[in-house]
């Protein structure tokens, strides 16, 4: 799933950073590797916050976007459209119309993030949201979708079953594009 994340998001990002919370195997560094991958490995790792942290420390970027592994399917473009909808802002937070928001596939101002994830308080990428100035949501349905019709990149693999899926749609994908 990695290295469909990296195959999206390389074409968008100057610098990629990849965090692990333990030594990542030789096949699959050298898997990510062609993919001009920095890596991480955070073994005290204790949250997705204190991941995200490590990173953005490690970058030299001004803004940063977050992207776990298990959205495979995140579209180059909708990675460019989150970068452009942070120019200004603190943070580019894609929104669903129910109000829910995706903090983990986001575009964060490393300065502002920084600066609120190392307060006690932070536990949670949603909490980081609470404590910044300037927040552009970016609407999903809006804004998003006509970039991403099927708005695959929201996909999540979270399970045995999800894997199945992600498989079905890396196999259709492929086909498309053949």
């Amino acid at each position: 799933m990695l290295e469909y994340v990296l195959d999206s998001v390389w074409t968008v990002a100057d610098e990629i950073y990849v965090i692990f919370n333990h030594d990542p195997n030789l096949k699959l560094v050298e898997s990510i590797a062609p993919f001009g991958v920095k890596i991480v490995v955070d073994k005290a790792s204790s949250s997705l916050v204190s991941n995200m942290v490590k990173g953005f420390k490690a970058s030299r970027s001004e803004h940063c976007f977050a992207v776990p592994e298990n959205v495979p399917f995140i579209k180059p473009n909708v990675a460019f459209a989150l970068f452009e909808a942070a120019r200004g802002y603190d943070a580019a937070i894609p929104r669903w119309s129910n109000g829910k928001v995706e903090p983990l596939l986001a575009v964060y101002r490393k300065k502002s993030f920084l600066r609120v994830a190392q307060e006690d308080f932070v536990t949670a990428p949603d909490s980081i949201l609470d404590n910044l100035y300037a927040v552009r949501f970016v609407s999903i349905e809006d804004e998003l979708k006509p970039l991403d019709p099927d708005l695959s990149s929201f996909f999540t693999v979270r399970s045995k079953e999800d894997v199945g899926r992600a498989k079905s749609i890396a196999l259709t994908g492929r086909k498309r594009s053949k």
